[in-house]
């Protein structure tokens, strides 16, 4: 508009300066042709005068030209560099070689778009690294202004919500979100301004959710806003845990302790005079409090593997010296039950923790002895495959229904409760197992099948 301006302005100018021009020519001549009529001068008078007028014809447009030069072209200049800004192209500069006020205002300007393009830089830094801020934190953000529209979501938010990331930017919330109660209160957040607090149980699968959603207020305006949407889902489970956990230790300990203090008090109303009574009496008592100590140290180890403390002191193991090391603490178990015991072994050595790797083993191999009946087998093998190393802990035992497979690593969880108690099972163990395992790098698995046996897999990562 300025340029428009300046341009009407000097080609106005200009036109007035050419009819001068003409009018003193015109006036010249005229003034001219009287003198020569009334005093008879020589013609050259006349082109004298002509040539007199010309050159000041010829100084007046050259001030013009110099004028329009020193003016228009660098207010120009300095408007085209201004509307780059506007589109936010800060990188043109004004190359000048004035001296004077448009020289000052040119220098101004670049001094402008430098200082505008170092604070863009800034901002896009600044955004960027928030933006990646954003997509590490467990909340789910989503930033929305105007009609509640998506102006920025983190990467959380789209696993939450399950959507895509690309081509989310500028969408409508309703578009985007399927959850009716969300959008819902959204709509009355950005009406009223207050902030509101959803507790649901579904977003797209089930679970527990929390869901804020605050308007941001400019001068008492409200401007956009942002919904934080945080899963509870593992934290109450985890509660839940704690409490069945809490449960079943306090079970675990009250049904030993119960049996003792039962049969002491019967000692002592006067049973300890039946020497056979006392004797098998002090057996179960022993029996009791050997189930209690082996409860205490199962939730030690198991709290010191799942505290992330636990050092791994790996070595090179020949594996037919850990597997008769087994051999030998179950022998007098294995002799007991009439039970069969192998192995073999189509590797000779691995990298492991020796103790870990033993008490994998004294775990699996006392599970198997409880739960094979009289006269089965158990045995053990290794080998390896792609630079893995795989042990299997099988046996002829009873098995284990497929219902149950899911859950057998859990903590207390028994397959057979009674039987598991009457053999002073912590149920504890394949917990144990499962965490060291993972301790140790390595992965287990279970294959059972109703009354032929079980299989415990431990594959060793390389």
């Amino acid at each position: 508009m300025l340029d428009k301006k300046i341009k009407f302005f000097f080609i106005f100018e200009g036109i007035v300066t050419l009819f001068l021009a003409l009018d003193i020519i015109l006036l010249s001549l005229q003034g001219i042709l009287k003198v020569f009529a009334k005093f008879n001068f020589l013609p050259w008078i006349v082109i004298g005068k002509l040539i007199l007028v010309i050159v000041n014809i010829y100084v007046l447009f050259n001030a013009y030209f110099r004028a329009k030069e020193k003016l228009i072209f660098p207010v120009r200049k300095i408007t085209k560099i201004l509307q780059n800004f506007a589109l936010g192209n800060f990188e043109r500069t004004i190359h000048y070689s004035w001296s004077n006020e448009m020289g000052d205002l040119s220098n101004a300007v670049n001094r402008l778009g430098k200082r505008f393009r170092q604070l863009t830089e800034e901002y896009s830094f600044l955004k960027e690294n928030f933006y990646q801020l954003l997509d590490c934190i467990e909340e789910g953000v989503l930033f929305l202004y105007g009609n509640t529209k998506i102006f920025f979501l983190n990467k959380r938010a789209t696993e939450l919500l399950g959507i895509p990331l690309e081509k989310i930017t500028g969408k409508s919330l309703l578009s985007v979100i399927r959850n009716y109660e969300i959008i819902k209160e959204t709509e009355e957040a950005l009406r009223d301004g207050k902030i509101r607090e959803l507790n649901l149980s579904y977003l797209i699968k089930e679970g527990t959710y929390k869901v804020l959603i605050i308007p941001v207020k400019e001068n008492l305006k409200i401007i956009n806003c942002v919904i934080l949407i945080k899963d509870l889902t593992y934290v109450k489970n985890m509660e839940k845990v704690k409490t069945e956990l809490i449960a079943n230790i306090s079970h675990e300990l009250k049904t030993p302790i119960t049996s003792i203090k039962g049969f002491i008090e019967t000692l002592l109303d006067g049973a300890f005079k039946d020497e056979e009574i006392t004797l098998r009496f002090l057996n179960i008592i022993d029996f009791e409090i050997g189930r209690l100590y082996r409860l205490i140290v199962d939730l030690i180890n198991l709290s010191e593997i799942e505290s992330g403390h636990l050092k791994i002191k790996n070595e090179k193991l020949k594996l037919e010296e850990v597997f008769e090391e087994i051999n030998l603490i179950f022998k007098k178990r294995f002799e007991e039950k009439n039970l069969e015991f192998s192995y073999k072994s189509s590797i000779s050595e691995m990298i492991s923790d020796r103790d870990k790797l033993m008490q994998i083993l004294i775990n699996l191999v006392d599970n198997a002895i409880k739960y094979t009946p009289e006269g089965g087998k158990i045995w053990i093998e290794s080998g390896g495959q792609n630079g893995e190393v795989i042990i299997k802990v099988c046996d002829t035992g009873i098995g284990i229904p497929e219902e149950h497979i899911g859950r057998i690593f859990e903590r207390f969880y028994r397959v057979d409760k009674a039987r598991s108690r009457e053999s002073g099972g912590s149920g504890l163990g394949l917990a144990i197992v499962k965490n060291l395992a993972g301790a140790l790098g390595a992965e287990i698995k279970v294959e059972s099948r109703l009354n032929q046996g079980t299989k415990f897999i431990i594959t060793f990562k390389s």
